[in-house]
């Protein structure tokens, strides 16, 4: 367990201990991800009506609301994967390097995102069995409220665990190096069991931003979008700043302190 709070506690560190140099560094990829939400909840207002079960009517939205606002949702994800980029290189290579060294050129970035796909397509290949086994146990435990929300917990932290052994791959894109998904694996066996109290620590920071947007946020579908965008990169980035520390630390051999 101190392994996994010392983790936690550095990945936290990095990103609040200069906030402003944080926003400075990610502002590019915040700029997309909420532009793109404020495109959606814009110019397509119905379609997110719909999707929010807000419509008294059965009418479909309007086919062309539904291609923007797929397009915004690609746009967001891009956004999303340019964040993690940029955090990655802030945190790995020298700070003090100049500014277009730290920017990641087209090959870097598409070479992220190409990685991310394989990596979540593993990922959803692991979550097949673990899910099997959720649904197992919830057949012998039976149906209750209580009993389902511990059964979704276990199963969220059983893919958060299996997600911070296989994602190295990840900081490794960002700073243009192909790391095959075993070699993550094996880098962080030593690991293993204290991923286990950080993928609780994750899950925790998960369901908190969870319970904000259940009880905060407003019903405009298009307001609501953009504020759970907002706390979508409060959580992605959280995340990514823990990949960013289990890579210095388990593949650079930097120090947690």
């Amino acid at each position: 367990m101190n392994q996994a709070t010392a983790l936690f506690a550095h990945a936290l560190n990095m990103l609040l201990l200069a906030p402003a140099t944080t926003i400075r560094v990610i502002l590019p990829a915040v700029l997309w991800v909420l532009g793109a939400a404020a495109v959606a909840g814009v110019m397509a207002e119905d379609a997110l009506h719909a999707m929010h079960g807000a419509m008294n009517d059965s009418t479909p939205p309007p086919m062309d609301q539904l291609l923007v606002l797929l397009a915004c949702g690609i746009a967001g994800i891009l956004g999303y994967a340019l964040m993690a980029v940029l955090w990655h290189r802030y945190v790995l290579l020298d700070r003090d390097a100049p500014h277009a060294v730290l920017r990641p050129g087209m090959a870097i970035y598409w070479g992220y995102i190409w990685r991310a796909i394989v990596l979540g397509f593993a990922q959803f290949l692991a979550a097949i069995p673990i899910g099997l086994a959720m649904m197992l146990v919830s057949g012998l435990t039976g149906s209750s409220t209580a009993a389902l929300m511990l059964i979704g917990l276990v199963a969220g932290v059983a893919f958060l665990w299996v997600a911070l052994r296989l994602s190295l791959v990840l900081p490794a894109a960002a700073l243009g190096r192909v790391m095959p998904i075993r070699e993550s694996w094996q880098a962080t066996a030593a690991l293993a069991g204290p991923l286990w109290a950080l993928a609780v620590l994750l899950a925790v920071v998960n369901t908190l931003l969870g319970v904000i947007s259940g009880v905060l946020l407003p019903d405009d579908p298009g307001v609501r979008l953009l504020l759970d965008s907002t706390l979508y990169i409060i959580e992605g980035l959280v995340f990514v700043s823990v990949l960013s520390t289990l890579y210095g630390h388990l593949i650079e051999g930097r120090a947690l302190s």
